[in-house]
């Protein structure tokens, strides 16, 4: 009999807030959570495919699940059913493969499994009338800062993505639902939404565009903190901006994928800008708000990026005011336009290259973070991480640790930056 059930989520923001939309479900079928180190009568495996290195995890876990839990069954839900059901099915261990339509369903099938049954359920993905599920949030789960799903699909076909063919098209959550669950959240002592979606910047209602619903957010929840999870450069709007910088409760933070600094590859991915547009924009942002963090995804070893395109790309990052970068190495994935290209780029040479732009975000974030030195910061305190030592993050999504004997769990309270160490700020707490 399944009883106890373990969540593995591999992927992006979005598949965290899935996943808790079926822990959410728990109670209604009498099932109890248990860890990932626990065994479990079934593990629920949330899988990714954006790159071959994703597939390989979503394996990995797969193995991991089996090893912990021999006797239990396994469940492997999202994008990677999507796009491998057949072969995912035929592992021993795994008794249930659900596409993206289907896997809020994934507990109508507890019986089947239960008594042996093999069942995979995919489908082209649409329209999806259960691709938003209130009540994403257990009353029992302590965190405080928590993704909520407002967007999802694509239809942007950048030529080496996969996601528009595994999410289908774009479609939006309504505002007054994402208004009830962040008041629901909020009475639940969470004080920071991170909105996500696929192409979160394509969120549209009969209200308005993403602009509009921060705006109702703001307006009619109490919620401390909203963050913007990933959107594309051409899709923020000059209102969007003006939100950020003019409300406190908004989070100065941005990421805004670049891809890459070269305007021959960015065609070649079918991007929908050129570099000239990036940093018209990166500077736009920062004359209105210079102190918010930017983030940007890169990639490196796209089929017939050249060293001269490659070396374009680093001065083009180098000169522009972002804060950190996550470097990616091509990963060609069959059905998209670049698989047709080939893989030229060795993978040694993917790794330097990557080696390369990591260093630079590294010295791009540590620059990023000294121009806070004196200076007083909010922080959402999440953990104490040692004897009177708390950590938390700054609305700018800087580590900052302070030393108090006060409870800061879940408090955010103004702290003035001392030094920089590593990777954190160091602060000294100020009296409210």
């Amino acid at each position: 009999m399944i009883v106890t059930v373990a969540f593995r989520t591999l992927g992006c923001r979005l598949n965290q807030a899935e996943t808790d939309a079926f822990k959410s479900e728990l109670t209604k079928f009498n099932l109890r959570e248990v860890s990932g180190s626990e065994p479990a009568n079934l593990t629920v495996i949330n899988s990714c495919a954006v790159t071959r290195a994703a597939e390989a995890k979503t394996r990995a876990t797969i193995t991991a699940a089996r090893r912990i839990s021999p006797n239990g069954k396994i469940a492997i839900v999202g994008c990677y059913s999507q796009l491998a059901a057949a072969e995912l099915l035929d592992i021993p261990g795994v008794y249930l493969v659900l596409g993206n339509n289907e896997k809020y369903n994934l507990f109508d099938f507890l019986d089947e499994i239960d008594q042996g049954e093999k069942i995979v359920r995919v489908t082209t993905p649409g329209l999806a009338a259960t691709t938003f599920r209130t009540g994403y949030h257990s009353s029992l789960d302590q965190r405080i800062r928590v993704n909520l799903k407002i967007q999802e699909g694509c239809d942007y076909y950048c030529a080496y993505c996969i996601l528009p063919y595994l999410r289908g098209a774009p479609r939006s959550r309504e505002p007054q639902d994402c208004i009830a669950e962040i008041r629901q959240l909020t009475e639940q002592g969470v004080r920071e939404i991170i909105l996500t979606g696929i192409n979160l910047g394509r969120y549209q209602s009969p209200e308005g565009d993403l602009a509009a619903l921060i705006r109702r957010l703001l307006d009619e929840t109490t919620i401390p903190r909203i963050r913007l999870s990933s959107i594309e450069p051409d899709l923020i709007t000059p209102q969007l901006i003006e939100l950020i910088a003019s409300e406190p409760r908004l989070c100065r933070y941005l990421h805004i994928p670049l891809q890459h600094g070269a305007d021959t590859v960015l065609g070649l991915m079918k991007r929908h800008y050129q570099t000239a547009d990036y940093a018209a924009l990166v500077d736009s942002i920062k004359q209105r708000m210079p102190e918010i963090c930017i983030g940007a995804d890169v990639m490196v070893g796209f089929p017939g990026e050249t060293e001269s395109e490659f070396e374009q790309m680093r001065r083009f990052i180098e000169n522009i005011d972002i804060t950190y970068l996550h470097v990616f190495r091509y990963s060609a994935r069959p059905g998209t336009p670049a698989a047709d290209l080939g893989d030229h780029i060795p993978d040694s040479e993917k790794k330097r290259r990557s080696a390369i732009l990591r260093q630079l975000s590294g010295r791009k974030r540590t620059q990023f973070m000294q121009t806070f030195s004196g200076k007083v910061c909010p922080v959402l305190f999440e953990e104490k991480i040692a004897t009177d030592t708390w950590q938390g993050l700054t609305d700018n999504y800087v580590k900052v640790r302070a030393n108090s004997k006060e409870h800061l769990y879940n408090r955010i309270r103004k702290v003035r930056i001392i030094h920089v160490s590593g990777d954190f700020l160091k602060g000294e707490l100020l009296s409210e």
